[in-house]
């Protein structure tokens, strides 16, 4: 929740440090999947030029409650505490942020990447950002795939997903081989 502002600081740092004309990709996984989606609505700056999520959860409530139920354990009383811990012991709402809404407001290029068989962050909440999201987005999913898996699975699915993405937002894509 609080480390999304941490994008907007860090691509504010790589804009003075490298030039204006830096272009800047978001990339995470599984919570810095969540985080970089979350950034899309602190008001990036223009350099961010697309976000690439792999097995991003929707928002910190649910895969919380979905991790406790995966556990056997009564979310219905844990949440409540685990929100009331975050307050006090972090000093922020666990509610105050979710990808899903901050996809509502996305600006750039999203590409979600999620694995079929993720038993840790269901699929189901990439399919929920993709839903949500209002800039053009694409989402690969890998069957099969379980948490951060999809590249191991599928390498050459995942390349071609990422290769598309940099060619589609990126001005200046010398590094890609032709």
């Amino acid at each position: 929740v609080k480390e999304r502002y941490d994008c907007k600081c860090w691509a504010n740092y790589l804009i003075d440090r490298f030039g204006k004309d830096t272009e800047i990709l978001l990339s995470g996984l599984s919570m810095g999947a969540a985080t970089v989606m979350m950034a899309a609505d602190v008001g990036l700056p223009n350099n961010v030029k697309g976000i690439m999520a792999d097995c991003g959860y929707s928002s910190p409530k649910e895969i919380l409650i979905s991790v406790m139920k995966s556990m056997k354990l009564p979310a219905e009383l844990l949440y409540p505490l685990a929100k009331c811990s975050a307050k006090i012991f972090g000093h922020f709402n666990l509610e105050e942020s979710s990808a899903v809404e901050s996809m509502k407001h996305c600006k750039v290029p999203v590409l979600l990447i999620h694995g079929e068989a993720d038993d840790f962050v269901p699929c189901s909440m990439s399919i929920a950002c993709k839903e949500a999201c209002v800039s053009e987005v694409e989402l690969v999913t890998v069957a099969g795939a379980g948490h951060g898996m999809s590249y191991c699975f599928d390498a050459k699915a995942y390349e071609d997903a990422v290769e598309r993405f940099f060619r589609k937002t990126l001005s200046s894509i010398a590094f890609l081989k032709e």
